[in-house]
């Protein structure tokens, strides 16, 4: 029997919506290009999270992470991520 791997949808929690927000206004004040292609950025790398959440490592900074709380970079910009049984929530 072949196992099909599901993959979870991710979700951006509204929090995490904002901080893009803010980022991208912030950017935007120098270049609107610039913000556009980090935002950019920033939401193409988290729809590949559907791949494979666990190849990112556990964020040691987030305050006693139960061990499904992952994170990367892009830039200078630590996006956070929690992996649970039917979603990734940004």
């Amino acid at each position: 029997m072949v196992k099909i791997q599901q993959h979870k949808p991710v979700i951006w929690s509204d929090k995490a919506k904002m901080a893009l927000k803010d980022h991208y206004d912030w950017i935007k004040s120098e270049s609107k290009s610039a913000a556009d292609n980090v935002r950019r950025e920033i939401i193409r790398s988290t729809k590949t999270l559907v791949l494979n959440p666990e190849k990112h490592q556990l964020d040691e900074y987030y305050p006693n992470n139960p061990g499904n709380i992952r994170r990367f970079f892009r830039w200078s910009y630590r996006i956070i991520f929690q992996v649970k049984m039917d979603q990734i929530v940004i």
